[in-house]
């Protein structure tokens, strides 16, 4: 049976910068268990909490649309109060249109130099197409010997081909707050993402706690998968290339722009069908990058 990770609706991935309330609007109880935005008897907003939620629960999710949260952080911290997905998109969805809340523009990370991770196809094309752009291009297959980041001098790391990654250069990326992208080929198919910006999105920790929660065997497989690389064919590895240069691409310039489509969540390239699915991957509420980075690992 097919196994995939639990997930909010994907129009709620990547679709914009964080969510802010108008701070001018107080967010008001009323007697009769609606929450009010604002206080000007024309322009005030009432929303009725979901069935089965109190309205200081609505109230407490309404205070993280503070400009600092993502619209997916914001929908993961619904689901863990008791809104369904569906609810808090809706309610999200009418305050977007209100014209209450909006969308911050997102930053992407300032990317002078990348570098590229892994030994396989998928590297090999990586490493060769940004060296020919000119961008500032370096390549490593095995970790520092005492995981000091630092000594890569590197905005971006690209871990290309490994179908699971060196635990021990995930965390260290995390504590180190380096954006880095997980591009592999799985069983034929091209997988791109997350691009994971540290404090800011999901991460792949995130992910495989996700996957913990379908599938109790996940960590036994991933052991068995560490220090693999994807096979597939030469169109399967030039697609799975292209879209990660796209995405590489796309926060190159540092200037705000629409979220990349590998922001909390991945491509999925299927050349045979033909299809290109986005799989999203929220915030896992287990997960310690939540925490401030110094303190996310300890």
């Amino acid at each position: 049976m097919p196994l995939s990770a639990p997930s909010s609706n994907e129009s709620d991935v990547n679709t914009g910068g964080n969510l802010r309330l108008d701070p001018r609007l107080p967010i008001l109880l009323r007697r009769d268990g609606r929450v009010q935005l604002g206080w000007d008897p024309e322009r005030c907003r009432a929303l009725r909490p979901p069935a089965g939620v109190e309205p200081e629960t609505l109230v407490e999710v309404l205070e993280l649309l503070d400009g600092q949260h993502s619209r997916p952080t914001i929908v993961w911290r619904a689901v863990e109060c008791g809104i369904a997905p569906a609810d808090i998109s809706a309610i999200l969805a009418e305050l977007c249109e209100a014209g209450i809340v909006t969308q911050t523009p997102w930053l992407p990370p300032v990317v002078r130099s990348i570098r590229v991770h892994g030994r396989g196809p998928v590297t090999e094309t990586l490493w060769t197409a940004l060296r020919a752009q000119g961008v500032d291009t370096r390549r490593s297959t095995k970790l520092p010997a005492d995981l000091d980041m630092s000594r890569w001098r590197t905005d971006l790391v690209v871990l290309a081909d490994d179908l699971v990654p060196d635990p021990r250069l995930v965390t260290a990326l995390v504590a180190n707050a380096i954006p880095h992208l997980q591009v592999r080929i799985r069983d034929g198919r091209g997988i791109v993402g997350p691009f994971v910006v540290p404090g800011e999105t999901s991460c792949l920790r995130c992910a495989d706690l996700a996957r913990c929660g379908v599938d109790r065997e996940w960590p036994n497989l991933s052991a068995q998968l560490l220090g693999r690389v994807g096979a597939g064919p030469a169109s399967a590895v030039l697609a799975t290339s292209a879209v990660a240069l796209a995405q590489v691409e796309s926060v190159i310039t540092a200037q705000p722009c629409d979220v990349p489509a590998s922001v909390n969540a991945t491509i999925e390239i299927d050349l045979e069908a033909p299809a290109i699915r986005i799989r999203p991957w929220v915030p896992h509420r287990l997960c310690d990058c939540w925490q401030p980075l110094g303190e996310a690992v300890n």
